[in-house]
């Protein structure tokens, strides 16, 4: 049940952040999601919460659930997220999560440079080792997945690195999602962000705070680019 719960509950996201579901409107019953998914109404029903839980729906006992506006949309979730990239109506939300991104990454790094161990940087450089070993195997069809985990890895290290670990919570599930989304529309710019990351790890590395700011910030306007992001 718990994996038929998240594939039904992905699709219901998938047409809540579409448009198939309108905001304001009525969805239909459980009895009626139930035929529709081939699936029992407990099924149904947990899918269902983890929609409320996310900001999409609003349950009312007895009288089914509504649609909520996309303010309340919890966007800092990783399944709503990229649902709202790959189907939402708002264009902008892709350049948001990247500039939400660099934010954060950038004060991230002042901190870094200020208390980080050459210990901390091999950790840094670790993850980018890993990024370049998935690049080869994804040359043979292999380890795409394997890429998008290390380039998360590399992000989520630099965020931990800040000494908050709240501040890095933050933005994991956002991280994650660009990771993959880059990955997704544009695999022939592997080597490419193997070449940012490391002008971001060697700004870290010089202690000088322009050149580690200026590099996130490069890389921030390179993935707008490749991803077609628009403001």
């Amino acid at each position: 049940m718990p994996g038929l719960y998240r594939d039904v509950m992905r699709e219901l996201v998938d047409a809540v952040v579409g448009g198939d579901y309108a905001e304001g409107t009525q969805m239909p019953n459980e009895a009626q999601l139930s035929e529709r998914f081939g699936c029992s109404r407990g099924v149904v029903r947990e899918a269902l919460r983890g929609l409320e839980e996310r900001g999409l729906v609003e349950v009312h006992a007895a009288r089914g659930q509504t649609v909520r506006q996309r303010e309340y949309w919890d966007t800092r979730d990783a399944l709503v997220l990229r649902a709202c990239i790959e189907r939402g109506p708002d264009r902008e939300i892709l350049w948001q999560a990247i500039d939400a991104v660099a934010a954060v990454e950038t004060e991230a790094a002042v901190r870094v440079i200020h208390h980080s161990t050459d210990a901390d940087f091999g950790m840094l450089r670790h993850r980018i080792d890993d990024m370049e070993s998935a690049a080869e195997q994804a040359k043979a069809d292999e380890g795409a997945d394997a890429f998008v985990l290390a380039d998360f890895w590399f992000h989520h290290t630099l965020a931990l690195l800040s000494d908050n670990s709240l501040l890095a919570k933050l933005v994991e599930p956002v991280q994650l999602v660009l990771a993959d989304v880059r990955r997704a529309r544009a695999p022939e710019r592997d080597g490419a962000v193997i070449r940012h990351h490391r002008r971001i790890l060697e700004g870290l590395s010089s202690r000088e705070p322009d050149l580690a700011t200026g590099s996130i910030a490069e890389y921030a306007e390179q993935l707008t680019r490749w991803l077609g992001a628009r403001r």
